[in-house]
Parts: structure tokens; sequence; C-alpha cells
């Protein structure tokens, strides 16, 4: 087990860093996120009034 484990550690020039690059979001998946986004803002506005108005 513990040669395993050294075979493992030995092995580091595959764990080289990789440039990451942003996925380009597209269509009815950009929609959804703006749709979240809304609902999100409006859940925050009637939490907030809730809260104003002294009820849960």
């Amino acid at each position: 087990m513990k040669k395993d484990t050294l075979s493992l550690v030995a092995r580091t020039d595959r764990m080289a860093p990789v440039e990451l690059t942003k996925a380009q979001v597209k269509g009815w998946v950009r929609v959804v996120f703006w749709g979240l986004r809304v609902y999100i803002v409006v859940m925050i506005v009637l939490v907030a009034i809730g809260f104003a108005r002294g009820q849960i």
C-alpha cells in the first residue's frame, strides 16, 4: 500500500496547472440565468417588505 502512495506522489509532472477558459453561455441557458437573477431580486424585496412590516 505504501508503494502505491509513493508512486502517486512521484507522478507530479501530470499535475501541471491547466489554463481554464470561461464557458460561453448562449441561448435559453442565458434566459434561464437572467430569470433566476430576477427571481432572487424579487424574493429579496419581498423578504425586506415582510421584515419592515414586522411579519415573517
